[in-house]
């Protein structure tokens, strides 16, 4: 949590290459405005540690919770308690309405691109996708410069104010393109999947080719198989064959024999 006063104040944000980052600024009441001008502090500051420690809650919450595109909520998912809600109207009806006077400037300091936003009382400030949200021209465009992004606070009132911030590192964010009216919430294109598409293609045609081959390869299997066994059964058929053949001439041979002995009177 950072305090601004009439100064400047800047953060420096650095996004390694190929990812993208989401940020969040809250801006809160400081306690510095202690004096309600009879002498005692506003009601809202006894109350402000209940106030502070929901808010700094709700910051966790908003940056775990994405939308279906990958994008942070643009706010709090549950409403403050009663008593923190009583803090806040009464801050509220003692200031001058929702704007706080913070504005937050988002520079890239390599292409000098820049945007600058108001701040509201209680109100997360989301920013999805910090190239997005910083794109310039097609010529001036910068992927992930060396200095990094810088956020930088400038308080336009003479009361100081507590600014948190918190960031959201998203991984694989998206490249620019050349449709200037993309939606800053799209969390990647499809042109990032083409790669990872075409490997999957040839990976799939790979694993095809194998299984087709590894089939051709069964049925061949199968088809000589049954090859083999019908041979084998086709010479176990004819080895019967010739060994009833072979008995009978054998038989023959040795009647034909007998009787010719016996004719000649040789038995």
């Amino acid at each position: 949590m950072l305090e601004v006063s009439e100064s400047e104040r800047c953060l420096r944000l650095n996004i390694p290459e190929d990812d993208d980052a989401h940020m969040v600024f809250l801006t809160l009441p400081s306690t510095a405005l202690d004096d309600d001008g009879m002498g005692g502090p506003p009601s809202w500051v006894k109350n402000y540690n209940a106030v502070e420690n929901h808010f700094l809650g709700q910051m966790q919450e908003l940056t775990k919770r994405r939308t279906k595109n990958s994008a942070l909520l643009r706010s709090f998912p549950v409403k403050p308690p009663s008593d923190v809600q009583s803090s806040m109207d009464s801050f509220l009806g003692s200031s001058d309405g929702l704007k706080t006077g913070l504005k937050v400037t988002l520079t890239n300091p390599k292409s000098t691109n820049s945007r600058t936003m108001d701040t509201h009382w209680f109100i997360p400030l989301v920013v999805n996708h910090m190239r997005r949200a910083l794109k310039g021209p097609k010529h001036n465009r910068e992927k992930s410069p060396l200095e990094g992004f810088m956020a930088c606070f400038i308080n336009e009132n003479e009361d100081p104010v507590h600014i948190v911030v918190d960031s959201v590192m998203v991984s694989e964010g998206p490249e620019y393109d050349d449709d200037d009216k993309a939606s800053e919430d799209v969390a990647f294109q499809g042109h990032h999947l083409s790669p990872l598409s075409d490997l999957l293609f040839q990976s799939i045609s790979a694993a095809t080719s194998v299984i087709t081959e590894m089939q051709y390869m069964e049925r061949r299997e199968a088809r000589m198989r049954h090859t083999a066994e019908s041979i084998n059964s086709r010479v176990r058929f004819f080895s019967y064959i010739s060994i009833g053949i072979l008995f009978v001439v054998t038989y023959i041979q040795v009647a034909y024999l007998k009787r010719y002995f016996r004719k000649k009177k040789l038995l």
